[in-house]
């Protein structure tokens, strides 16, 4: 079972430009950031409606160059997000998965790295959000899988060259699809894979436009289950290995003032790998998760830790009695 509809709180973006002057080329990011999804993320919640909170963290001083080698003298700073929202699966049916989907009408960042300068602001502010209007997943004995689209709508502020940007000014497509294998006959042993290819509009009044990016994350992890006085769902907790793989596919283009650089050097990428830990209280239908997960192998970026912890309520069952 999908845990949490973490993607919905994938809209931090790392970082619009990553480098440092004469030394790292320039590289647009986008705005889904590895690392949002974990153990199990290629299963759909079962039909409900929930309300979920992710409150995200990323630190970092580092900005590797083409050859992945850090540049520059950058001071720490900490990347913060917080955005609820709102996952439903239903049971309705299209070629036998269930249709579901998620929203985060109100998203608040601080810290946006956007530049090729770690020196941003530290207030929180609207950044863009993210709609996921259509999902499906099916669930089979050995494996679950998933399929979606989503996008991002550029309703956080962004001007050219503006030091107080939240968002990132253009128009983000996710298309997503993913497995959970149960590796033993209990179905306590899982290890899961979510893909998400991401392509961009030009960005507001520019003719800057970001490569496409894919996403590769998952995690290999374990289920323990207690059974809970007069509940039939039981009390699950979840610990795991998590990692993830960011990717540009596709060249960024643009013209004006320095954007040659866009061009130059190799497309950026990222690893990084860690632990999670959640638990899932039925009496009270909710779920608690924990991610850390370091950076390593960046290329043209920043390289970081990340924290995640996301809160989930079920604010109301679908499943047919």
């Amino acid at each position: 079972m999908r845990k949490v509809p973490a993607v919905g709180a994938a809209l931090l973006a790392a970082a619009t430009l990553a480098g440092a002057p004469g030394t790292a080329s320039a590289q647009l990011k986008g705005h889904y950031v590895p690392g949002f999804t974990g153990l199990q993320n290629g299963s759909q919640a079962p039909p409900s409606i929930s309300l979920f909170l992710p409150v995200y963290f990323y630190t970092t001083n580092t900005i590797k160059n083409d050859d992945g080698n850090t540049v520059g003298s950058n001071p720490t700073i900490a990347a913060s997000f917080i955005g609820p929202g709102i996952a439903w699966v239903t049971n309705a049916k299209l070629v036998g998965g269930n249709w579901g989907g998620q929203v985060v009408p109100i998203a608040f960042m601080k810290s946006r790295i956007e530049s090729n300068s770690l020196d941003v602001p530290g207030s929180f502010a609207f950044t863009d959000i993210y709609v996921q209007p259509f999902q499906l997943g099916w669930e089979e004995s050995r494996a679950d899988f998933t399929t979606g689209w989503g996008f991002f709508l550029p309703t956080g502020k962004w001007h050219l060259g503006a030091s107080d940007n939240s968002g990132l000014g253009m128009w983000s497509n996710d298309f997503q699809a993913g497995t959970t294998v149960r590796l033993d006959s209990k179905h306590a042993w899982t290890t899961s894979l979510l893909a998400t290819y991401e392509i961009h509009s030009h960005k507001k009044d520019t003719d800057l436009k970001v490569g496409d990016i894919l996403t590769l994350e998952g995690g290999t992890g374990k289920a323990f289950y207690k059974q809970v006085k007069d509940s039939p769902i039981p009390k699950i907790t979840n610990v795991g290995v998590v990692y993830y793989g960011q990717f540009k596919l596709t060249s960024d283009t643009g013209s004006g003032p320095g954007a040659g650089a866009l061009l130059a050097g190799a497309k950026d990428r990222v690893f990084g790998a860690g632990l999670e830990g959640s638990l899932f209280l039925p009496a009270s239908k909710l779920l608690l998760d924990l991610r850390a997960m370091p950076e390593f192998g960046a290329r043209n970026r920043t390289q970081g830790f990340t924290f995640l912890f996301a809160l989930g309520y079920q604010a109301k069952s679908l499943v047919h009695p």
